[in-house]
């Protein structure tokens, strides 16, 4: 006796119907439209047509005059350009090459048919280099290509620097749109920013495109320059001493200069450094063979493209510390890398724990020493909300576990005690949330955990 329901599918069905429907066209059997470009005539069926594409639907069926023709003439399309779109509305396939790209482009474009637009966009993207970038992008903009207009952009702003050594003539042609996108990017990491600064000047003097100086330099990251640098090659230049918004940029660049402590507050698109992707540090610790160690390491994953091939991964080496110390809490704020207390090693052996913390500015590779923190503090917890740091519990450098909370604050380069736990709490966690610092579990007195 059977019993249930089941819902039974065919997983060649599709492919068989289109398969017929494109046989019925090419053997012109049961079509009910006739398609004309350029006095080439083309059998299709409208079911299809308006299946694949909006243009067609609106044609069939909004009572146009098309709706009851038997042939429609369509201008601004090439015969080749629409083969090729009949093809891919019955085969889901279009076979693409430099010599009809442009034609399917269009006829894509006119008649509507994203998939096939997409398709001509990864097509193109696989072709792209750095003979043809400029081309691809004129295309990108005059069909909307938004995909291939975005891998142009990463393709130039990759290979910028190669670019201006091989081939500056084309780099200083660039539109503008394009340049603007280039030098906005975040992963322009292969010129310094002082490079990319030349190279905006030199564009603006190629034809003499002064009336895009004001909006450029907007992207031209002066607070990644050097003191020296913004005196010597931005400040004097003459360009910049006709226009008041440059000296503006360079001027808030300096004044974010002297303020060096409270930098990772007032970091604005022009001060965040370039990076290529998010990257992943690890900072100081123990090791078997020496007891603290200085070390900063980095792994960035743009870099890792031959790691499977090699088998190993590539963590390279920053600047160290000033100290060497396990136990010790980070936190990051405005891009800057924040160091705190922790075990430090004594001159007599002695290991315990300390107050001093330090930043790292990844934009020159180097550290700074800042305010000590009131309490010495190791197994702690370390957060950034909003434009203070919180260091939270511990042990002292007597092995004392501590209640006490305490803030700094960057513009005073301070810390300063608030609200205190209402217990005492060391090897505890937290993590910051929604702008707020959550803590869970800790260590008390009996050396069991807690929740």
């Amino acid at each position: 006796m059977l019993t249930g329901q089941r819902l039974c599918q065919s997983s060649s069905h599709n492919d068989t119907v289109l398969a017929a429907l494109n046989q019925q066209r090419n053997d012109g059997i049961l079509c009910d439209i006739t398609l004309i470009a350029e006095e080439q005539k083309f059998p299709a069926h409208k079911a299809v047509l308006a299946a694949c594409s909006d243009y067609f639907r609106a044609m069939f069926s909004l009572c146009m005059v098309e709706s009851c023709a038997d042939e429609v003439n369509l201008h601004g399309i090439t015969g080749i350009g629409l083969k090729q779109a009949l093809d891919f509305a019955y085969t889901g396939q279009v076979l693409l090459e430099p010599g009809v790209i442009q034609d399917v482009l269009a006829a894509g474009s006119h008649l509507q048919l994203l998939e096939m637009l997409s398709l001509c966009s990864h097509y193109l993207i696989q072709e792209l280099n750095s003979f043809n970038y400029l081309d691809l992008y004129k295309l990108a903009d005059l069909f909307n290509l938004n995909l291939l207009e975005k891998a142009v952009v990463d393709f130039l702003v990759k290979h910028l620097s190669e670019l201006l050594n091989n081939h500056p003539d084309e780099v200083l042609a660039l539109p503008y749109c394009l340049i603007q996108e280039v030098l906005k990017s975040d992963q322009l990491t292969s010129l310094s920013e002082e490079q990319i600064w030349l190279l905006a000047v030199r564009w603006l003097e190629h034809n003499c495109r002064y009336q895009y100086m004001d909006e450029l330099l907007q992207y031209v990251r002066f607070g990644l320059m050097d003191v020296d640098t913004l005196h010597s090659v931005a400040l004097s230049h003459p360009l910049v001493q006709t226009s008041q918004t440059a000296t503006a940029l360079i001027n808030e660049a300096l004044v974010y200069h002297q303020s060096i402590y409270a930098q990772p507050i007032w970091q604005t698109r022009r001060t965040k450094p370039r990076f290529q992707s998010d990257t992943l540090y690890i900072i100081g610790g123990k090791k078997r063979e020496i007891c603290r160690v200085k070390e900063l390491r980095y792994f960035n994953p743009v870099d890792q493209e031959n790691v499977h091939i090699a088998g190993i991964a590539n963590w390279s080496e920053l600047a160290p510390m000033p100290v060497g110390r396990s136990h010790h809490c980070v936190a990051v704020m405005g891009d800057f890398l924040f160091v705190a207390g922790g075990e430090v090693e004594q001159a007599t052996g002695r290991t315990c724990a300390v107050r001093t913390a330090c930043r790292y500015d990844p934009r020159n590779n180097s550290w700074a020493e800042i305010a000590p923190m009131k309490n010495c503090r190791e197994h702690f917890v370390l957060g950034a909300v909003d434009e203070f740091l919180y260091a939270v519990g511990g042990r002292n450098e007597l092995r004392q576990v501590l209640p006490t909370v305490e803030r700094y604050c960057p513009k005073k380069n301070k810390w300063t005690f608030v609200l205190s736990f209402d217990r005492s709490l060391s090897c505890h966690a937290g993590c910051v949330v929604d702008g707020l610092l959550w803590i869970s579990g800790r260590k008390c007195f009996t050396r069991n955990f807690e929740d």
